[in-house]
């Protein structure tokens, strides 16, 4: 009982650490300055990235990416575009929209 609780623990960590990742690399700020304004220590901001950074690549690479819209995928889809970034890979079919490639490098970045 007390590891199933260790684990939902970590998993709760994991989950605020990554919101936190996101939101400091999202935000435009350096680190540090976002680090000031959340009242982080910089050292524990770092810790926490690195964990964060250790449990995505411990899972697979694979990013399913949801459509807004369904597409009709017939002979004519071609892959414009392969790009290898870090440990991962995407395939980038014509017809992609900027929404979708903006969700694919971000994912990509992450890796």
């Amino acid at each position: 009982m007390i590891k199933g609780l260790r684990v939902i623990k970590e998993n709760n960590n994991l989950a605020e650490w990554t919101r936190q990742v996101e939101e400091c690399r999202g935000s435009g700020l350096s680190v540090r300055a976002w680090c000031e304004q959340n009242g982080i220590a910089v050292s524990t901001y770092i810790y926490r990235q690195k964990k964060v950074w250790a449990a995505f690549n411990q899972r697979s690479n694979f990013v399913e990416m949801p459509l807004d819209e369904p597409v009709n995928i017939t002979g004519e889809s071609q892959i414009a575009a392969t790009v290898h970034l870090g440990g991962a890979d995407a395939e980038i079919h014509n017809g992609a929209d900027e929404a979708n490639l903006t969700a694919i490098f971000r994912a990509l970045k992450s890796c």
